[in-house]
């Protein structure tokens, strides 16, 4: 099929070219403004009892987190008449702009759409005093806050956003106004994401035109990846633009899309080019040669990517849709990448064979003695003399790498992985630090239990008092009363009810409590979100009596849901990777031992990637290398997930060219010690400089200002350097001499005559002294 392939693209050059072109600028068209139409966010999981919790809060009680978040600041006291003049008219604007559906703030309390304050000031109407609801107040009453809730998400409310943040912030008399909010930060975020993406493409592109010119040796083929790369990119903008009309797809799948299309499709061309040239160099005609290169290198080409695909496709075993964004984006972009290689390559160097194949600029130096794989084969040599010392010297030294991720924490992504000097995360600091009791909100939802029913005002009162004197608990505010550490504090208006009618009465800050669909409590925790402290507190809250089953909301319940499930379906997403990739790579080579090995040593790799991913990224190391961040003390729980899928499809585009060589020179000598010297002279020049292009664009990728981004390429670019000059040179080599003829054992198929995947070159030829037994005689890799 593959010579098949090559051979119609080589007659129908032009026509091939011709569509290709017009296929890119239609999926560019289609996937035209894919980027409003991408969400932040994507943490929660879908059912999960933290999900209902925030569901029902917002959809019934209209509480929950509010989607921005408005510091007002006086000069000198919010409950000066001046500033709370100002508090109200800002109030009443809020509640008329299209898309509020409420306002809280600390001079009304809550407050319904329709139910505003009049934009002078005064009393909020339909009986709704103003309220000083002092939680919302700083202690040094210089602060107070503003929350608004929203109508809808996603191209709606980023809308409403875009059309509220200039009237909130402007100046409002005395008072001068900061915002955040999930809302604010979501925002924030899609600017940085798409600055972050415009400098990686700045960087990334002459660099790696640059570096492609040195590796290729020629302008016209260093521009042959990148226009691979091009239509790999641009139909997957068109698929993420499709599946955004079905489901929600992160902003973050864009930064995935461009670093990996760009670093597999000079994979891919590197490969068929390198392949196309041996052919020349051999003797071949041009049509033969590519006909052959497609063959050979294709066959490389299309396991490689069936590899990567199926490591991301088991990111779509989690709910969770940031990591099922990252499948979308990474499945579709190294597909697009292997199928435009396999159709671009071939047609392109049938065009301009001179300029692409045969035009190398620095062919003499590559010529010359002992330059392009020998010091490869003596290094792959020197190692299989020592092969159990080399061998327990490389794990040693990765197992040593990996000893900081045994202090790892799991948390959540929150501001902090934005720049600090963005206005929304000072925002936020001025938030944590003038309202500690808000750091860490928990939301209590008691579905279908009312208070206002006789002698339940009472039993409110015991269970909100219980939990005020948990520890880790700072404070619990619900219909009857606020309390702090088990003391109660009235509200602005009485709490008590009349058993004889069973209702609560008329005040806002109560109302705010209760629904029809029952009551809810907000309790204010001690630690950070994502502390192991505020996980314990929650597993403390779901003990406690309680009047009615609870359901718990808030950051650390859905984190702890989040991680939960991660940890269930972790083991059968890796589980199904690994068989399918074993089954990959036990019909590529014909062998089980070579894929067994593959797995094995790709994990050790990512050992010691996730080692240095806390090191750095959670205890904050080595920032004058990486850049500027915020160390959290925490690792985001989904990154590892994304980073292993990740690093691992890149090991194994690596160890399928490694072990492709090495099979070609097993089947022609017959002799294990020989033919992985020989593969490693041939693969290695490859797989060092595929790896240093990739290098490139995951570097420029780690100068986002996303912490998140950051995190992403500096790891997978330090499992790509462990990889080309660890694993493949030294560990590979130590492995396969001491397995010996239990490399090539296949249990009940016949090798001799069975049908490989591999290609089949000429018998072996006379047997020659083996480097086993002291010489270094090599056969070509291109006989």
């Amino acid at each position: 099929m593959l010579t098949s392939l090559a051979r119609f693209c080589v007659r129908h050059r032009w026509p091939v070219l011709a569509l290709a072109a017009l296929a890119a600028v239609a999926c560019a068209l289609l996937g035209h403004g894919v980027a409003a139409r991408l969400a932040s966010g994507g943490w929660t999981v879908p059912g999960s009892p933290s999900a209902r919790a925030e569901a029902l809060l917002t959809d019934r009680f209209h509480a929950g987190a509010p989607d921005v978040v408005l510091l007002a600041r006086a000069p000198d006291s919010v409950d000066a008449p001046a500033a709370r003049a100002a508090g109200l008219t800002l109030v009443g604007r809020l509640c008329q702009e299209p898309g509020v559906t409420g306002v809280d703030s600390y001079w009304t309390g809550p407050v319904a759409r329709g139910s505003c304050p009049a934009a002078g000031g005064g009393r909020a109407p339909g009986g709704g005093a103003e309220v000083d609801d002092a939680a919302l107040r700083s202690d040094d009453a210089r602060t107070a806050l503003v929350a608004v809730r929203l109508d809808g998400s996603g191209p709606a409310g980023r809308a409403a956003v875009e059309r509220l943040l200039p009237i909130a912030t402007a100046p409002q008399g005395p008072l001068r106004v900061r915002a955040t909010g999930h809302a604010v930060l979501d925002r924030a975020l899609e600017h940085y994401s798409e600055r972050d993406l415009l400098r990686t493409e700045l960087i990334a592109l002459p660099a790696t035109l640059l570096l492609l010119v040195f590796v290729f040796g020629s302008v016209a083929a260093a521009c042959l990846p990148l226009a691979v790369g091009a239509v790999a990119v641009a139909g997957t903008l068109a698929v993420l633009r499709g599946l955004t009309a079905v489901t929600e797809v992160s902003t973050f799948a864009l930064n995935l899309t461009g670093a990996m299309g760009l670093a597999l499709s000079v994979d891919f061309s590197l490969y068929l080019v390198a392949r196309y040239r041996e052919e020349i160099a051999s003797g071949s005609p041009p049509e033969d040669a590519l006909a052959s290169a497609v063959r050979s290198a294709g066959r490389i080409v299309v396991v490689s990517a069936a590899a990567v695909a199926l490591c991301l496709l088991g990111l779509l075993a989690f709910p969770l849709y940031f990591l099922r964004s990252m499948a979308y984006a990474g499945v579709s972009v190294v597909l697009l990448a292997a199928l435009a290689a396999l159709v671009l390559v071939p047609a392109a160097l049938a065009c301009f064979p001179r300029a692409i194949g045969e035009g190398d600029l620095f062919a003499r130096r590559r010529r010359a003695p002992d330059r392009a794989g020998a010091g490869w084969q003596q290094l792959a040599l020197r190692v299989m003399r020592r092969p159990l010392l080399v061998t327990v010297l490389a794990t040693g030294v990765l197992l040593v790498l990996a000893l900081p991720f045994r202090q790892v924490v799991f948390g959540f992504s929150d501001d902090r992985v934005l720049p600090r000097d963005a206005p929304e995360v000072q925002a936020t600091q001025a938030l944590r630090d003038g309202f500690p009791q808000l750091r860490n909100p928990v939301e209590l939802a008691l579905p279908g239990w009312r208070p206002d029913r006789p002698g339940r005002i009472a039993e409110l009162d015991a269970y909100a008092k219980r939990l005020s004197a948990l520890p880790g608990v700072l404070g619990v505010r619900t219909a009857t009363g606020s309390y702090v550490l088990g003391q109660d504090a009235p509200l602005a208006c009485p709490a008590e009810a009349s058993p004889a009618r069973g209702t609560l009465p008329g005040c806002p800050a109560l109302r705010h409590f209760t629904s029809p669909a029952g009551t809810w409590l907000a309790v204010s925790g001690e630690a950070d979100p994502y502390a192991p402290a505020s996980t314990a507190l929650i597993a403390r809250l779901q003990e406690a009596r309680a009047p009615a089953p609870p359901l718990v909301g808030g950051p650390t319940a859905q984190f702890r849901d989040a991680r939960n499930t991660l940890a269930q379906r972790l083991p059968w997403a890796l589980g199904a990777m690994a068989v399918a990739t074993f089954v990959l790579l036990l019909a590529f080579t014909r062998s089980v031992f070579l894929p067994l090995k593959a797995l094995a040593l790709n994990l050790l790799s990512l050992t010691a990637t996730f080692g240095a991913m806390v090191f750095i990224f959670q205890q904050g190391h080595l920032k004058w290398l990486v850049g500027d961040f915020t160390a959290t003390g925490t690792v985001s729980v989904v990154m590892p997930v994304v980073a292993f899928c990740l690093a691992f499809g890149l090991s194994l585009d690596y160890e399928i060219l490694l072990l492709a060589r090495i099979s070609e020179a097993h089947a022609r000598t017959g002799d294990t010690v020989r033919a992985t010297a020989a593969g490693l002279r041939a693969a290695a020049p490859l797989f060092t400089a595929s790896a240093a292009l990739v290098l490139t664009v995951l570097l420029a990728l780690a100068t986002a200002e996303v912490a998140l981004m950051k995190l992403l390429a500096v790891t997978t670019a330090l499992s790509v350097v462990l990889d080309a000059a660890v694993i493949r040179p030294l560990l590979v080599p130590a492995v396969m001499r001491l397995a010996g003829r239990a490399n090539w054992w296949l249990p009940t198929l016949p090798r001799r005559g069975a049908r490989t995947v591999l290609p089949q070159p000429s018998p072996p030829p006379a047997a020659s002294p083996s480097p086993e037994h002291g010489s270094h005689g090599m056969v070509s890799p291109t006989e």
